[in-house]
């Protein structure tokens, strides 16, 4: 018993030297609300906006579908750069809808995505630890560099669903500089769940931001998921972008009933009509239905691409018959999906999304 005593307290002792040695980690935290002017990047308007991390301006709640203005809250292509050499980089925030969906994990529904350039330039990713409640917290580690040199961060946003509030949070002696959105001119995108992301397994992994990686570009995600429909109230807003490039990858969206050729014709011949009244010379990238991959065993799904993609080759054929310029084409067979390469044979897995970006990477990079 006395030997048993004499090894507790010792123990005991031990492990209060343990505790007294750990050292307590002090943070500063940053809140980009707090900026004087925006620091979101991949956003199209820096002011004019009802909440902080909004894809569209507040004026567009009276004119687009209340479905399109709700979906323009989710923070899809939205990013966040910074410079540290912090080890140790903390993300806290809250979310205003569900965590995930049936068919997307929460992680890409929901979650963040933290990248940062190499010495060389190359492209590097973190493991962060996650866990989700009422509060979500991202905790990226181990981000030791071994020159100690404070290295260029991009954080994406949640694809999903909107940030009610966000904060960043490194240890205090670190160095961590918050820094404006790239100055370039943007790629505007306008289209549908998929672009907007569904389903990437995490946010890094959307097409729109894959693609913005490969170019080392802004692009901005004005996509919609379901809704995508190449609207008037949106095209319209569109040229208050001062874009390199607007891409139109809306026809996922038109395969209803309710769009006719003579419909879809009308609105793909509006749409370039307006931007390139508005932005002469910028050019316009159309993009065909990139298919259902189920489409071999099921006959009315393929239909439904192959017609609204045989009504776009026809209207852009047209199109440059009558002398229009500056505009472009991306076809399904470009874009290449096949049966493992989506979650539900409409939305693509991360495969999937790597295609999409490769096949806009290519055509984009001819487009002078």
């Amino acid at each position: 018993m006395y030997k048993k005593l004499i090894f507790l307290m010792l123990l005991l002792s031990a492990t209060g030297h343990f505790c007294i040695a750990q050292k307590v980690i002090e943070y500063k935290t940053w809140n980009p609300v707090n900026e004087k002017t925006s620091v979101v990047g991949g956003q199209g308007w820096h002011s004019g906006l009802k909440d902080y991390y909004d894809r569209l301006p507040a004026k567009a709640e009276q004119t687009a579908r209340k479905v399109v203005w709700n979906l323009s809250k989710n923070s899809t292509g939205l990013n966040l750069r910074f410079k540290s050499n912090a080890a140790e980089i903390v993300v806290r925030y809250q979310v205003t809808g569900p965590v995930q969906m049936s068919h997307m994990p929460a992680t890409g529904v929901s979650g963040l995505d933290l990248y940062a350039k190499g010495p060389d330039g190359q492209w590097l990713w973190s493991a962060g630890k996650y866990s989700f409640g009422d509060t979500l917290v991202y905790r990226f580690t181990g981000l030791e560099s071994a020159d100690l040199k404070e290295r260029t961060y991009t954080l994406f946003l949640p694809l999903y669903n909107a940030v009610k509030w966000m904060e960043i949070s490194v240890p205090k002696q670190s160095a961590f500089t918050p820094l404006a959105p790239v100055a370039q001119k943007p790629i505007v995108v306008y289209g549908t769940s998929i672009a907007q992301g569904a389903c990437a397994s995490r946010p890094g992994m959307g097409w729109t931001n894959i693609l913005s990686r490969k170019l080392d570009a802004p692009v901005i995600n004005l996509a919609f998921s379901g809704n995508g429909r190449m609207e008037k109230e949106i095209v319209e807003l569109l040229p208050e972008i001062d874009a390199r490039l607007y891409v139109l990858d809306c026809l996922p969206n038109l395969t209803g009933e309710a769009f006719t050729n003579e419909i879809i014709k009308q609105k793909i011949e509006d749409a370039v009509a307006y931007l390139q009244s508005k932005k002469p010379g910028v050019p316009i990238l159309l993009t065909e239905h990139d298919g259902y991959t189920d489409g071999g065993i099921n006959q009315e799904r393929t239909k439904a691409y192959e017609r609204v993609n045989a009504v776009l080759k026809a209207t852009f054929a047209a199109l440059k018959a009558k002398g229009i310029k500056n505009i472009y084409y991306l076809s399904k067979a470009e874009i290449n999906q096949d049966i493992d390469t989506m979650v539900d044979g409409t939305h693509p897995n991360d495969i999937g999304m790597m295609r999409y970006a490769d096949a806009y990477e290519k055509v984009i990079r001819k487009i002078k």
